[in-house]
């Protein structure tokens, strides 16, 4: 008794939330998201004016996809997250580094079935989307299985709160990535020049998280149960993702359908620009998420606290950036494309409010997955279906596509916080969570 007693005092120190540590692993993990961040766009106003709209209209569509198909990785790292949060606040850290490697096993092979599943899907893509090259498809694919296992790595680094490895790959990656890209599209390579800096940064990111956790991992092998556990769970985080990723990304499928090469390009450019908003949002969601995964282990104050905290960061975030947006679009523009992409600007203060919004419940969408609270997901399905067909039958013009986001994102928006504040209210005073009393 007496030891149970203790591994839950010790469950309450890690999982009960602290200001001063939640501020200071804020500011290490936002800090270097956005130094990441910048090497981002700093990688698209480079290379756009290297390839001019109608090529960077192709990077920046191929981008699209793996911006939704990264749900895959945002899915098996969000699992990754609530298992090695409840190790850690279990005390359990030992079994981090074995969990890690041989659920790093099952995550490579399903990345490379994600390569032969996306070429095989590209055959009908390459007509619709104007991009018929098949080599840029195969590159696609390996990124997108790079990124796939760079979330694995990321999000148990995340959930075992070892944010210096997970700070550390985020700007590695960025400035590799820059770097090789640049190089690559100056000697020629064009599109897939970039992709392939690309690939080359998710390795680096890899290397850097992945070989720090496994170092001296203790066996830890896992049963048939708890494989099927963390697939089914990995399903759940898999469809919310899937479903936020395409409301996020599916405007510029149907640009690059709709709309010349030129336009697209433009498109593209003021997208990159007004999506620093949800991205914002999403640098807070990286130190949200693993904090509400170890709240729920702590009770319903623990939990209350993380979401106020998410709510109001991110409420000042989309607002200041909004604001600037909508003030300067062509400063901005100019600044960061040049003059060849000039016609952007005129699309970037509408941009901005669609991008807004969906920042704005994008931070509850990223509380509820670390809860494990998914039903969310039929009002994200009803919204994706609605929005798509909408903007694939009246969305010919960028005002309309951007109307149509706009409405779809303010009338989730509501919907959203109404489930997230649910969690809390629903929240019991969590005992000592599983494995707690292995910590004796």
């Amino acid at each position: 008794m007496a030891g149970d007693a203790h591994a839950e005092s010790l469950t309450q120190a890690r999982g009960a939330f602290d200001v001063r540590r939640f501020s200071g692993n804020a500011a290490l993990v936002i800090g270097a998201a956005i130094i990441a961040n910048l090497c981002s766009f700093v990688f698209h106003f480079t290379l756009s004016r290297r390839l001019g709209p109608e090529a960077y209209g192709t990077l920046v569509t191929l981008m699209a996809i793996a911006g939704m198909l990264s749900v895959l990785g945002q899915s098996v790292g969000t699992v990754a997250m609530q298992e090695t949060a409840r190790l850690w606040t279990s005390h359990l850290d030992a079994a981090i580094g074995g969990f890690v490697r041989q659920a790093g096993g099952l995550v490579a092979s399903a990345a490379v079935v994600v390569i032969l599943v996306l070429v095989a899907a590209s055959v009908p893509l390459r007509s619709y989307l104007h991009v018929t090259e098949p080599l840029l498809w195969w590159l696609l694919g390996v990124y997108v299985a790079m990124t796939l296992f760079a979330g694995f790595a990321r999000g148990a680094a995340q959930g075992a709160h070892r944010f210096w490895i997970f700070a550390a790959s985020l700007v590695c990656e960025g400035i590799a990535k820059v770097a090789i890209a640049f190089a690559a599209v100056a000697a020629g390579y064009g599109v897939a020049g970039a992709l392939g800096g690309l690939i080359a940064g998710a390795l680096i990111a890899i290397a850097l998280v992945f070989v720090p956790l496994v170092i001296s991992a203790q066996s830890s092998p896992q049963s048939l149960r708890d494989s099927v556990r963390l697939g089914g769970e990995s399903l759940k985080v898999l469809a919310v993702t899937a479903a936020t990723s395409a409301l996020l990304f599916i405007d510029m499928l149907f640009a690059k359908h709709h709309f010349s090469g030129e336009l697209a390009g433009d498109f593209g450019a003021a997208g990159t620009v007004a999506r620093t908003l949800p991205f914002a949002v999403g640098l807070i969601g990286l130190i949200v998420m693993p904090n509400a995964a170890a709240a729920r282990h702590a009770g319903r104050e623990a939990l209350a606290n993380v979401l106020g905290s998410a709510a109001m960061l991110s409420a000042l975030a989309v607002l200041l950036g909004a604001a600037a947006i909508i003030a300067f679009p062509a400063q901005i523009e100019s600044i960061t494309y040049g003059p060849r992409f000039a016609a952007a600007a005129s699309l970037l203060r509408i941009y901005a409010i669609d991008t807004g919004l969906l920042g704005l419940w994008g931070i509850a969408i990223s509380y509820l997955v670390a809860v494990a609270s998914y039903d969310v997901f039929w009002f994200l399905l009803g919204a994706v279906i609605v929005e798509g067909t909408a903007m694939a039958v009246f969305g010919v013009t960028p005002l309309r596509l951007l109307s149509i986001g706009i409405i779809t994102n303010a009338l989730l928006l509501p919907c959203v916080w109404v489930l997230a504040l649910r969690t809390v209210r629903l929240q019991p005073q969590a005992g000592s969570p599983p494995h707690a009393e292995a910590a004796t």
